[in-house]
């Protein structure tokens, strides 16, 4: 069975992608979040809209063009359900693959939770297939940044410990604060054995792989393919 948030966002998204797609997609999502279809309150289905569902759907389709449907979508959502708000935000700043403008991030000011991340389990590999790391030295370190830095849509990069202790990054203009969200994160999400954390910003999406004592984090603009970028995560290896 279904309620009608469930059956609204289905109908929605079956104007972007085909019906059977949008049932597959939406039941995917609910599944992974452990929410179910009769279920799931306006306020659990703005937070799927904006993250896990942004990242599937950004799989099959430009990434802008993913957010602008959903965006719709979450609109149509927050209408009829005027509690439950989009929580696609605007203006959030970043810096930029070139670190040219003086923008400042405010990582701590993001105040994410557990349910501003999703998890991905992509099944093909990427560029980054097979290789292997040892985060401990400034090389590797560098290597990975520069290699991160190469995929299409990414801003910056960051390599830290899981305590959020800065290693290395590039283009990322508060690397203590995002090393505080990935030290929130880390605890958050130890209970789930997760690998691969993203989170939608409002035109920018951080993504977070957890590598043993380390962490990754790489920021992205709305260009990216967000699916694609969590598949090349997913190939990351520490070095034994």
């Amino acid at each position: 069975m279904t309620n009608a948030v469930y059956t609204m966002t289905v109908r929605a998204l079956s104007g972007v992608v085909s019906e059977r797609a949008a049932e597959t997609m939406l039941r995917a999502v609910l599944r992974e979040q452990n929410i179910a279809p009769d279920t799931v309150s306006a306020q659990e289905m703005q937070q799927l809209i904006s993250g896990p569902l942004l990242a599937r759907l950004s799989t099959v389709m430009p990434s802008a063009r993913a957010r602008r449907e959903l965006q719709g979508l979450s609109g149509q959502l927050e209408s009829k359900y005027p509690k439950a708000p989009t929580l696609f935000t605007q203006n959030v700043p970043l810096a930029t693959w070139d670190d040219a403008g003086g923008a400042t991030t405010v990582w701590n000011d993001l105040m994410l939770s557990a349910d501003d991340f999703e998890f991905e389990d992509p099944e093909y590999g990427g560029m980054l297939e097979g290789r292997a790391y040892d985060l401990s030295t400034t090389l590797d370190q560098d290597a990975l940044i520069q290699l991160l830095g190469k995929l299409s849509g990414v801003q910056g990069v960051m390599v830290c410990r899981s305590s959020g202790e800065v290693l290395r990054s590039r283009a990322v203009k508060d690397p203590a604060g995002l090393g505080s969200v990935v030290a929130a994160s880390a605890m958050l999400f130890q209970k789930r054995a997760l690998r691969l954390m993203s989170a939608d910003l409002g035109g920018q999406t951080v993504c977070m792989c957890p590598l043993g004592g380390y962490c990754v984090a790489v920021v992205a603009n709305s260009q990216a393919n967000v699916g694609r970028l969590l598949v090349e995560l997913q190939q990351l290896r520490v070095a034994a």
